[in-house]
């Protein structure tokens, strides 16, 4: 084997890892995450003072959330990529503490709070957006 050869199989086992890692997304995916996100926090903070309608929107920010995670998962699951190994892994695990925060501080959220919830969806959305993009096929 020579310098060529070993040098186009490494970059063969690197792409390899990187499409396992993080998949191509289609491009209509990063927006609809992004409008799924932004639209949990926005939920989630709606914060009222009826126990009942905070409690379900909450629990429908809660289900948007869900929602963009499981697109994403669908997609890397079409792809042949099953489960999450490596830094995908760690991503997921990060997200999910983060997720369990903003629970916590949503079931707190109070109706003068709620701009607040509505601005951090719109920054969290776009983030999503921007974040997603760049793995979108070319």
């Amino acid at each position: 084997m020579d310098a060529e050869e070993a040098r186009r199989n490494l970059e063969q086992a690197r792409q390899s890892y990187d499409a396992s890692v993080q998949p191509a997304l289609p491009r209509w995916a990063p927006p609809t995450c992004a409008v799924l996100v932004a639209a949990a926090l926005a939920l989630a903070g709606a914060g009222s003072s009826n126990g009942l309608l905070k409690a379900l929107t909450v629990a429908a920010g809660l289900l948007c959330a869900l929602a963009a995670a499981q697109l994403v998962l669908r997609i890397r699951a079409r792809q042949g990529v099953t489960g999450l190994r490596g830094p995908a892994r760690q991503k997921w695990r990060s997200v999910a503490a983060s997720c369990v925060a903003i629970l916590i501080c949503a079931l707190t959220a109070t109706p003068d709070t709620r701009w607040i919830w509505a601005g951090l969806g719109i920054v969290a959305g776009a983030y999503t957006w921007v974040s997603l993009r760049k793995q979108v096929r070319a």
